[in-house]
């Protein structure tokens, strides 16, 4: 998919005429992706891989978000940013894996951004209190996909990237 890039400068974002975005709720388990296409969900998914060989894991996990980027060459990418609640191996790992999908984002001349996890649910609206707990939430961001795409999303992976992807949206619409 080859798109014709008009490129202005906006408030240290790229302001395109036609504008692919890619949202990440990555991890070194399940990556969840959103695509969109002038602010329209255009694709969704995850990748899994089971291994308990960590570099394994985040090997097959760049190799398929590098083969989305190759398929839809986005203009912008929005990744969750690593929250480091988690012990020392664990965030060493995502931190690696964020770290990577910059890089490469970078070397491909793409806008990559992270945002933290009660930024995104606070623009869609949704719960940051601390009373709710994980799976709670969870769910929350599942509703809120079904109800404003008409998606039964079944990872929680896929709904969060999803979420991830409406949230900069929404952000980057009050700035036009």
């Amino acid at each position: 998919m080859r798109l014709k890039k008009l490129i202005v400068k906006k408030k240290g974002w790229r302001k395109l005429l036609s504008k692919i975005l890619i949202a990440l709720d990555e991890s070194t388990t399940c990556t969840g992706y959103a695509v969109f296409n002038n602010g329209e969900l255009i694709e969704h998914g995850a990748f899994s891989f089971k291994s308990k060989d960590v570099l394994e894991r985040v090997s097959f996990i760049m190799e398929e978000i590098e083969k989305l980027i190759s398929k839809y060459e986005p203009n912008n990418m929005i990744i969750e940013d690593v929250q480091i609640t988690m012990n020392a191996a664990t965030a060493k790992s995502l931190l690696g894996l964020q770290f990577m999908i910059e890089v490469y984002a970078h070397r491909n001349n793409i806008q990559c951004k992270t945002i933290r996890t009660t930024k995104w649910r606070k623009i869609l609206g949704l719960s940051n209190s601390r009373t709710l707990d994980r799976k709670a939430k969870k769910q929350e961001t599942i509703d809120y996909v079904k109800n404003k795409y008409g998606i039964e999303v079944v990872k929680d992976d896929e709904s969060d990237a999803i979420a991830i992807g409406t949230a900069f949206i929404i952000e980057n619409r009050k700035d036009d």
